[in-house]
């Protein structure tokens, strides 16, 4: 468990740009929306339901310990409670402050507030091909490249967050797949492939922040985004694309007989740092094996824990 605390603590920190101390809304609007870090699940790999509910209630009864209770039910955005214990909630700016300055030794179910920052929009962001990295050459694949060592990805599980998936793309065509691994724990908002086995949505943390983006409840991608990166990412071998005749080859993704799972979080006004969260805490109970972003702006890798006994922060 402390490997995997420390790798969800990791994933989650990339998420976070100024973690070097909590983060406040310096903003005329009197509430806004914080996300509460608490460190790792007392609940382990194998948990249940009522794990789950366990964690939400214990979520809830913390916020309200600070707001009351009527106001907490209304002011939470999201409860993490499957891999990454903490929650996303509207707040004003004392109130978060209370919270991050808490140290919660009292209580029994949680860890001590890891930090509380506010909830921002990320941007979508993208890179170059397989071939400037010496995995292709001239189109074909070299028999010392690392996509054959690595079988190229076959039965690996990618998690990717971005602006959704068109499952009708080439790029995830069942062919060359066999049964989905038994491991796999997610679903498909529509019917699961062989490829594709994956596909959710998140936008509370989006409408949080400004309740004039729409709801697109949905993970289609209809930016078009997420669709070009997951199949860079993952996405099957499809000979004869070209660019209006110019080109022409077979274009496929970095592991293309891996398996790949979309978690829509960004929409055209960008990525919500809550709705980030939640893809990350839904990716990694469902099961899978790497999780893949093309966001910016670039984001610190801020190693940061907190002594409970002594207050001594240590920082990487």
């Amino acid at each position: 468990m402390e490997k995997k605390s420390l790798f969800l603590f990791i994933t989650f920190v990339l998420f976070s740009s100024l973690l070097h101390h909590p983060v406040f809304a310096a903003k005329k609007a009197s509430i806004i929306s914080y996300i509460v870090y608490l460190g790792s699940h007392p609940h382990g790999d194998d948990a249940t339901l009522e794990d789950f509910d366990r964690a939400i209630d214990s979520h809830h009864e913390f916020l309200a310990s600070f707001v009351g209770r009527d106001k907490a039910k209304d002011a939470m955005i999201y409860s993490y409670a499957k891999a990454i214990n903490g929650f996303a909630a509207h707040l004003e700016e004392e109130e978060a402050r209370a919270i991050a300055s808490e140290s919660l030794n009292f209580f029994v179910d949680h860890p001590e507030v890891v930090t509380v920052f506010e909830n921002k929009l990320k941007k979508l962001h993208t890179t170059r091909s397989w071939a400037f990295v010496d995995l292709e050459r001239d189109g074909k694949i070299p028999r010392e490249s690392i996509f054959r060592k690595a079988k190229f990805g076959e039965d690996v599980i990618i998690a990717h967050i971005d602006s959704g998936v068109w499952p009708e793309s080439k790029s995830f065509s069942d062919e060359g797949y066999g049964p989905v691994p038994s491991r796999w724990r997610g679903f498909c908002e529509n019917n699961t492939k062989d490829q594709l086995i994956g596909a959710k949505y998140f936008n509370s943390g989006s409408h949080a922040i400004d309740p004039k983006i729409p709801r697109n409840n949905t993970a289609r991608d209809y930016e078009g985004h997420g669709t070009h990166t997951l199949s860079t990412a993952g996405g099957n071998f499809v000979p004869g694309v070209s660019f209006f005749g110019h080109a022409n080859g077979t274009a496929n993704g970095g592991s293309p007989r891996a398996r790949v799972a979309s978690y829509r979080a960004c929409g055209d006004s960008g990525c919500a740092d809550a709705d980030i969260l939640a893809g990350f805490d839904n990716a990694i109970y469902d099961g899978v094996d790497v999780i893949s972003l093309w966001l910016y702006p670039v984001l610190h890798l801020v190693l940061v824990r907190r002594r409970a006994n002594t207050g001594e922060t240590l920082s990487v």
